[in-house]
């Protein structure tokens, strides 16, 4: 590999991981989701060689929309498959498990998961089947039907007595 293409791949990474704070390790990504009760998107790349993740990450990823959902409701984890760098072997170890896991073959591809028991909540593979506008839209929904109620004391009614 050349020194030019590596520092290509690296500051590449380096705009997407300013973009929406992309956790550099998955369980670091898993330890902060639960400890702010936040989901866990998973991003599975091929940052130097997948141009459908490369479009996904400028046309959605970077977005205000995006970034403000993320915030919100987020903890973003690349797993990227990249063809020509190395991770390191823990790394691509555990980006090779999670794809088996959610039935990764093909990308990109994003995932949303519980974090506790890595429930799989959303799934989309590929980006020519939708726009980074219906993945946004698909992604709010998702968000609206999963959403916790506030864990409120409920009062019996009159004549029963509480749980």
């Amino acid at each position: 590999m050349t020194v030019r293409r590596l520092i290509l791949i690296l500051l590449g990474l380096g705009c997407m991981a300013q973009a929406g704070e992309w956790i550099g390790s998955y369980h670091t990504a898993k330890k902060q989701s639960i400890r702010q009760n936040k989901k866990i998107l998973i991003f599975f790349s091929g940052s130097d060689w997948c141009e459908a993740g490369r479009r996904l990450d400028r046309d959605l990823f970077r977005t205000r929309a995006f970034q403000d959902l993320a915030d919100r409701k987020y903890v973003l984890y690349n797993a990227d498959f990249p063809k020509y760098t190395r991770l390191g072997q823990e790394t691509e170890e555990r980006n090779k498990r999670l794809a088996a896991r959610y039935g990764i073959h093909r990308f990109p591809a994003v995932v949303v998961v519980e974090p506790r028991f890595g429930s799989l909540l959303v799934k989309q593979i590929g980006v020519t089947e939708t726009t980074p506008k219906q993945l946004l839209d698909k992604l709010s929904k998702i968000e609206k039907e999963t959403a916790r109620p506030l864990n409120r004391q409920q009062t019996p009614a009159p004549g029963k007595s509480a749980p």
